[in-house]
């Protein structure tokens, strides 16, 4: 996990990588857990798999939470745990590059989440936003979505991935 507080980036975009987006019952990811994370696995440029699930956190979702994702503490009930689906998780990732949209968030919640040192490199879609579109109001994956006409996200890790890989390929 400290790799990803010094800022570990791969030097180049590959055509083979995940794209990763979990959603979450905060920000800490120390004291607030994952409550669905998504995958989407890209071989020479093309979505080839996807893995969506939704975490049961063993606690109560915030209605700010809800609110934000649409994901209902009823839609939890009877899913797996975060170490329930550890294994299916680190396979389905394996050692492919990773890209995310604030990458460092989501790498976090998944280190202390499944208990696992990630040696992936990654890359993050809103450094390079930053450095490419500059005078954007802000540089949040909606407002991107938005104002580069890409397909719209929603707060769902399943649609932010495919929004994230589409901002990849906008800006590459």
């Amino acid at each position: 996990m400290e790799k990803y507080n010094r800022g570990y980036y791969a030097r180049k975009v590959d055509k083979d990588y995940c794209v990763l987006d979990t959603e979450t019952t905060g920000l800490s990811a120390y004291f607030d857990r994952i409550i669905e994370i998504g995958i989407i696995k890209v071989r020479d440029n093309v979505i080839v798999a996807e893995y969506d699930q939704l975490i049961n956190p063993e606690c109560e979702l915030d209605e700010e939470i809800t609110r934000l994702t649409g994901i209902t503490n009823e839609m939890l009930v009877g899913q797996p745990t975060i170490s329930e689906v550890r294994s299916d998780v680190l396979k389905f990732m394996g050692n492919d590059l990773i890209v995310g949209h604030n990458t460092y968030f989501d790498m976090q919640f998944m280190a202390n989440g499944l208990e696992h040192d990630f040696d992936n490199e990654y890359i993050d879609t809103l450094q390079f936003a930053r450095k490419l579109y500059p005078d954007f109001e802000n540089h949040k994956l909606e407002t991107l979505v938005r104002r580069l006409d890409l397909p719209a996200n929603g707060h769902r890790a399943l649609l932010d991935c495919r929004s994230t890989k589409a901002l990849l390929d906008c800006m590459v």
